[in-house]
């Protein structure tokens, strides 16, 4: 982008942050520990969220559809429900309801039977059509996120690479999904949302503005938490001690951030290229023989190298009650658990999603991989 450019696009978009990218070091220092953990049973296609059920059961969206899992490896599974657009963001309410963001639908609630007892469709007049989190205060209030006004969840490259003003919101509505009202507004894909450990602050990764932020659940007042992930935050999992767990789907690269400036060229490539072969962020770690060769790619006897630009990535971090990662878990470019889009503390273990590997996987012990 030119000077110019640069100057139109801070002026046409004050609340856009350009930032360079930071360096993956100290508790983001790469490592294989997310390619040591176990999958637990058999494949689960392009798997979105998980959420521990009050029976005990793991509830596992993919699709149109939310799997019930059972067992000691959640490895015996059953329909629960299937629903009328694809489901994302999964979270269980203390009786027993189980709350589901469905694409293009909202909120809705079901019960342990799988009925749909409450809907959340719209807050100001305004459809919620890109629900992607969902979360549960203390106190019984629920919280949602809405992406973006522009895409549906499965549009989500799109949605990155049109570099628009962002429009996603936090929306706060009562147990009974009824009083809902907008939170915050123009946030920058809301993906990540969490209530903190002492249930004042309700903290949101904005996936596009690779930032993290807290929202006092008492008034208007927010502070940034961290200003500048190297990648793109995903949901959040609440752990113990005032932890909390953060997936990413992908790492940033140069190449990547070079395209969205470079307006012209993103949009030709977004009319010619189909959207599998964009210059952008992926989800599946597979490589594709058409995919736009990456800057730096080293391939050397055939083998993949690790430390290799990524367009696919796995990566997980731990945050300490203050928001600061504590530890990370990578799968690099070489990797099999890329794109994770969901980690969740159950009991004594850590779990996660890979939506680009089709499973579900138990994060390594050791070193803090497990709670406490």
């Amino acid at each position: 982008m030119s000077l110019l450019g640069d100057i139109v696009d801070r002026v046409l978009f004050p609340n856009r942050e350009l930032h360079v990218i930071p360096v993956l070091d100290g508790a983001f220092s790469p490592n294989q520990r997310l390619d040591q953990a176990r999958q637990l049973g058999n494949e689960i296609e392009r798997p979105d969220d998980i959420a521990l059920g009050q029976d005990g059961a793991l509830y596992v969206s993919t699709g149109n559809t939310i799997l019930r899992c059972t067992g000691a490896d959640f490895d015996t599974r059953a329909v629960f429900v299937t629903l009328d657009g694809p489901v994302g963001g999964l979270a269980s309410a203390p009786d027993g309801r189980l709350l589901a963001c469905v694409s293009g639908a909202g909120l809705v609630a079901l019960s342990p039977a799988g009925r749909i007892v409450a809907k959340l469709e719209s807050v100001d007049g305004e459809k919620i059509s890109c629900p992607l989190s969902v979360a549960v205060a203390p106190d019984g209030a629920i919280y949602l996120t809405d992406g973006s006004r522009n895409s549906r969840p499965d549009l989500w490259l799109t949605d990155l690479m049109q570099n628009r003003a962002p429009s996603g919101r936090l929306i706060v509505c009562d147990a009974s999904l009824g009083r809902a009202s907008v939170r915050a507004d123009k946030l920058a894909w809301p993906f990540g949302l969490a209530v903190s450990s002492d249930g004042n602050e309700v903290w949101v990764a904005e996936s596009w503005a690779h930032r993290l932020t807290a929202f006092s659940r008492s008034g208007g007042d927010r502070r940034v938490i961290v200003k500048n992930y190297a990648g793109y935050p995903a949901r959040l999992g609440p752990g113990a001690n005032g932890d909390i767990w953060m997936a990413f789907l992908a790492l940033r690269t140069q190449l990547t951030e070079f395209v969205l400036r470079e307006r012209a060229f993103c949009e030709a490539m977004m009319r010619t290229v189909p959207s599998e072969l964009w210059i952008g962020p992926a989800l599946d770690g597979r490589l594709n023989p058409r995919e736009p060769t990456q800057i730096g790619r080293i391939k050397k006897l055939g083998i993949q190298k690790p430390w290799a630009p990524p367009r696919s990535y796995g990566l997980i971090a731990r945050l300490d009650a203050k928001g600061m990662a504590t530890e990370t878990l990578h799968s690099r470019v070489d990797g099999r658990v890329h794109g994770v889009t969901a980690v969740r503390p159950v009991g004594s273990r850590v779990l996660a999603v890979s939506k680009g590997r089709d499973c579900l996987v138990e994060l390594p012990r050791g070193r803090g991989a497990q709670e406490g």
